[in-house]
């Protein structure tokens, strides 16, 4: 399980922000996603975003699926958290 875990939580930092195929693609896509949001003035499905934009989130969501289970997709979205962060720190220094 652990395997898993880390598993998800390093793929949803890899689509999210470095795999650079689908990245206009997906920014396409959120564009779309306001535009209907906006047009159609559901304002209330503005966190739907989140899951396309935020690697912490997708590994949640992703971890809740795959496992249903909040605990795992907790500890998946906080080390998917990490990850990031180090990535971040790494490529800024």
């Amino acid at each position: 399980m652990l395997i898993d875990i880390l598993g998800i939580a390093l793929f949803s930092n890899w689509l999210i922000g470095w795999f650079e195929p689908i990245q206009s693609y997906r920014e396409r896509l959120v564009e779309k996603m306001v535009d209907w949001i906006v047009r159609a003035r559901m304002f209330w499905a503005q966190p739907l975003l989140t899951v396309f934009t935020c690697p912490m989130c997708l590994a949640f969501w992703s971890a809740l699926v795959y496992f249903q289970n909040f605990t795992a997709a907790l500890v998946t979205s906080f080390l998917s958290l990490l990850i990031y962060n180090e990535i971040k720190k790494t490529k800024d220094a």
